[in-house]
């Protein structure tokens, strides 16, 4: 007698016997396609499931990260995020653009910078500080920037956000980069400690160093927040290809994200514990000076700031001519915020 393989059609010329082998049929192959289909789905949701984030400084603007991290918001989208700080926006580019991370939190110079040179797979999905937050200060003796000419200025990494601060410092002040001496020093607490020891004469910081400064006797030369300059200084970015691939793990994270600025703008007991742990400072007046900036300056939903990249344009069409003829939209993908804010 002639058997029948579970996916073999069954033959014709057979009346309830042979409907009822179609039956049978029709069935193996729902279950196959569904046992394939839940293996498929359980493949890609696990590779989804994971995040490498980098972050490129350690101050108060990236507490939104921190907070969303502390507080199990990105667990709840059943994400797993591991976040880690690599000084400089430059190296997290270039572990975005080799697939080894996912996230990157940095300013928009990099990216846009990035973009000029061809890569323009990277791409900034939020923006937590869209204002130049940043202040100019000096070691006493310094009462002005007349007084700088000659001076050694140290910046996390050329060619990143706080040197782009420099040139746009500068640029206010009418003096020619060749008139300092300009060097790379790590991050704010690098720098600080270098003026201090009277190896540096400047540096940029962010307003929250303000307090601790002033404490050590130092001269604020320039404060660029003040001045209200739109500008995309730190936020989300991730590349085109990740996002196509995985789109629901980025809303997923983004929603997290929301979530940490909710909570940094009506719970401040809590995000001033966070903020401790993360910039290992117990200086009270410090963390609150942070804390205060990050509640004045976060927008409730961290959409990429078009002006802000639009500043960054213009001054880098100083350097790449290209630039001009970008606009801030090519280097943006808004789509993220607004489906995590659904």
């Amino acid at each position: 007698m002639e058997s029948l393989s579970p996916f073999s059609p069954p033959r014709r010329g057979r009346t309830k016997e042979g409907v009822q082998k179609i039956g049978v049929f029709l069935f193996r192959i729902l279950i196959f396609f569904a046992v394939l289909n839940v293996a498929q789905s359980s493949c890609v949701f696990a590779q989804e499931k994971s995040l490498y984030v980098l972050y490129s400084g350690i101050n108060a603007n990236y507490l939104s990260l921190w907070l969303a991290k502390d507080a199990h918001y990105f667990a709840d989208e059943g994400l797993s995020v591991q976040a880690v700080h690599v000084r400089g926006a430059a190296p997290v580019v270039q572990n975005l653009m080799a697939g080894q991370s996912q996230v990157g939190m940095i300013g928009a110079t990099v990216v846009a910078t990035a973009a000029i040179q061809g890569n323009k797979d990277v791409v900034m999905i939020g923006g937590v500080t869209n204002v130049m937050a940043f202040a100019v200060a000096a070691r006493p003796g310094i009462e002005s920037p007349q007084a700088i000419k000659g001076r050694k200025l140290a910046v996390a990494r050329l060619g990143g956000t706080t040197d782009f601060v420099v040139d746009y410092a500068l640029k206010q002040w009418k003096i020619q980069r060749s008139d300092i001496s300009i060097l790379q020093i790590g991050n704010e607490a690098d720098r600080l400690a270098a003026m201090k020891a009277g190896q540096i004469d400047l540096s940029v910081f962010t307003p929250t160093y303000l307090p601790v400064i002033e404490k050590a006797g130092m001269k604020v030369l320039l404060d660029l927040e003040k001045l209200g300059v739109p500008y995309a200084l730190n936020g989300y970015a991730s590349t085109r290809s990740y996002i196509a691939k995985n789109r629901p793990t980025m809303v997923g994270f983004m929603r997290g994200v929301i979530k940490a600025i909710r909570r940094i703008k009506s719970d401040p007991e809590f995000s001033r514990k966070i903020l401790e742990k993360y910039v290992r400072i117990d200086d009270p007046q410090f963390i609150n000076a942070a804390l205060d900036q990050q509640v004045r300056i976060l927008p409730d939903l961290p959409y990429p700031s078009v002006k802000g990249i639009e500043t960054i344009l213009q001054e880098l069409s100083r350097i790449y001519p290209e630039a001009s003829k970008m606009t801030p939209e090519s280097i943006i993908d808004s789509s993220i915020v607004k489906d995590a804010s659904l």
